[in-house]
């Protein structure tokens, strides 16, 4: 089961003294993303190169580029390897998988096949990017390719491909060493090295796509609601709260639709509160067949008068991307220092209807506590606000 972070800012997921609106994404848990075994006779080009792709996303075939197609039944096999002592970037087999609309992809391993003829070059570099190779990210310890067929997962850290985003993995055959290890040169000519029953690990969508979670405090209470897309199989919500955003206890239950394509929105009112006291609160969503999973935290702060007063850094530590939060009027006049009271330039866009303002440092931070000068745009008494920035 996936648990998303606290107030992740790239989602624009605030904490807003008073009110809380936080966008979600579709939580996830285990599944196949994309498979591909190569069933087809041995002719070029290669055939059953056919994926089985997750309902939440698009798959292409294998491809290659500068390697060649050679035949052999069964398995995707190329030749006019890399017999070089690096990677060669512009010599490699790819394939790519795209989060549909309103959907995502939450990745956690690519297991695979592979083997090489005696001659070949032994080593292999596996990469994947989701930015069309502008960047990568590479497998350091991946083992070299054998003689005969053997399978081998990559256990990288998971990580999510948002809606619309296409993620692409690339396999990089090369080096100077022959796959059977006996003495001279690799041939990138007559080697041949052939890939198989490749799978890329993920999640698929629990039941439920919740699409708001917010929060809104009155007297002596505080309200909240949520919003899901559509609901498939969901028993229902358990309200969590906690004053620590840590340690959290059930405070009301609330069933769900079970199976509906529309919207459905929900209500909860917690009247067990303290004026002045923030409160978090999460939604554990569970479904007819025992799964759960956790919504995003939002934080409220208990009686509404307690707004005027109140500015606040979310997320607070943070990496110097942060909103400034409970201004009564926006645009607000901000600085900041860093710990030797040297300005710091940043880059401001304002909200004016949740009187927020976003702040992103123009340069990389360096961990510490910095000053964050608030002087509102009317001449009022300025504020200093203390950012922790986190390594």
């Amino acid at each position: 089961m996936k648990v998303y972070p606290i107030f992740s800012a790239s989602l624009r997921q605030w904490l807003l003294i008073g009110s809380i609106c936080v966008f979600l994404p579709t939580v996830h848990y285990g599944q196949v993303i994309y498979s591909n075994t190569f069933t087809g006779t041995g002719t070029c080009p290669t055939q059953g190169n056919t994926p089985t792709v997750s309902a939440n996303a698009t798959g292409t075939p294998f491809t290659r580029s500068t390697v060649t197609c050679t035949a052999s039944a069964g398995v995707f096999n190329s030749a006019t390897l890399n017999n070089t002592s690096a990677v060669n970037n512009s010599s490699y087999i790819e394939f790519s998988v795209t989060a549909n609309a309103n959907a995502q992809l939450n990745v956690a391993s690519l297991s695979f096949k592979r083997d090489a003829s005696n001659s070949a070059p032994n080593q292999l570099e596996v990469r994947y990017s989701t930015d069309g190779f502008a960047t990568s990210t590479s497998w350091g310890a991946a083992p070299i390719t054998p003689t005969t067929g053997a399978s081998t997962t990559w256990n990288f850290a998971d990580f999510t491909v948002p809606s619309g985003t296409t993620l692409t993995f690339r396999f990089y055959p090369y080096g100077t060493q022959r796959a059977d290890l006996t003495v001279g040169p690799s041939s990138g000519t007559t080697g041949t090295f052939s890939v198989d029953d490749v799978t890329l690990n993920g999640t698929s969508p629990l039941p439920v796509n919740l699409v708001s979670f917010t929060g809104k405090p009155s007297k002596n209470e505080i309200t909240l609601n949520w919003v899901t897309a559509w609901e498939e199989n969901n028993q229902g919500f358990d309200i969590q709260k906690s004053t620590n955003a840590k340690n959290f206890e059930s405070v009301g239950t609330v069933d769900g639709k079970y199976d509906t394509q529309v919207q459905s929105v929900y209500a909860f009112t917690d009247q067990n509160v303290t004026p002045g006291q923030i409160y978090y609160y999460r939604l554990k969503q569970k479904d007819v067949g025992g799964g759960s999973a956790l919504s995003q935290i939002i934080a409220v702060l208990a009686d509404a008068t307690a707004q005027s007063d109140k500015s606040v850094i979310s997320p607070n530590p943070n990496k110097g991307s942060f909103t400034l939060l409970g201004q009564e009027q926006i645009p607000v006049n901000v600085t900041l220092y860093n710990p030797s009271g040297v300005e710091v330039p940043i880059d401001t866009e304002a909200n004016e209807v949740d009187k927020a303002l976003d702040i992103q440092s123009r340069t990389s931070l360096s961990p510490g506590v910095y000053y964050l000068h608030v002087k509102p745009a009317d001449g009022t008494k300025m504020k200093a606000l203390k950012v922790l920035i986190e390594p």
